[in-house]
């Protein structure tokens, strides 16, 4: 089968540096099945595949309605649902991304000037979810259908070995009860690590911050709080080391 993935941010903004997880994994599960798959990054000349895929994580991405009507497609994400996204199947969501879903998107970047450091996250890192949720339940918030964090996934699942970073996604991390455990494993891997949607500065304690503190963190620590009183807190906390 003949499948093309559209990655809708990717066409639709144009500074948008992140690769689609959806995307990656969806590919990897058809490559794994002996198909023939396509990174599309345009909306013309569609005529070809059997079956496209369209995700987006950002709201405003704009997407050809009429396309979301064609029988051959199957689109999702946040981008379209919000809150409301459904899941991938299960056998999609816990398959090995597919790293190699855009090289040929970035080595023509690159080859047309583009900066290496632009596509760091395509070409560096291992990128996935450890856990899933937050127990705050924020009004504002994708993730605010959770009462809490869950385990989602063994790193293994996708930790590339060849690439040298790992990038998590997770959305409240150090509320899950077995963080220190998780946070040691990273560490076994000697690889650098970061948290891309930052750490509930609320609850950190002088035990997480040491144990954060001794690890290979890759980039600058990107803390979440409510307003400037909660500043002063993680000022506080963090002397405490």
């Amino acid at each position: 089968m003949k499948i093309g993935i559209i990655d809708a941010d990717l066409i639709g903004r144009k500074k948008h540096r992140f690769p689609n997880l959806a995307s990656m994994k969806i590919s990897g599960w058809h490559k794994s099945n002996k198909d023939d798959v396509t990174l599309v990054t345009s909306y013309d000349n569609l005529d070809d595949y059997e079956r496209i895929y369209i995700s987006k994580v950002f709201t405003d991405t704009v997407v050809p309605e009429d396309l979301l009507t064609d029988c051959r497609v199957v689109y999702g994400g946040t981008g379209f649902f919000y809150d409301k996204a459904a899941p991938l199947p299960l056998c999609i969501e816990h398959h090995m991304p597919d790293y190699h879903l855009y090289d040929e998107f970035v080595n023509k970047q690159i080859n047309g000037g583009g900066k290496r450091v632009n596509f760091k996250y395509y070409l560096d890192y291992s990128i996935g979810f450890l856990t899933r949720g937050c127990f705050r339940q924020c009004q504002f918030c994708v993730n605010r259908n959770y009462k809490k964090a869950e385990i989602h996934s063994p790193l293994n699942e996708f930790m590339d070995p060849s690439r040298k970073k790992i990038c998590l996604l997770d959305d409240n991390f150090l509320s899950y009860p077995e963080w220190k455990r998780m946070l040691l494993e990273l560490q076994n891997t000697g690889k650098r690590f970061q948290f891309k949607q930052g750490l509930d500065e609320r609850i950190l304690t002088p035990e997480k911050c040491d144990v954060l503190f001794q690890s290979k963190y890759d980039g600058e620590y990107i803390y979440a709080f409510d307003n400037i009183d909660d500043y002063s807190v993680i000022e506080s906390k963090l002397k405490l080391i």
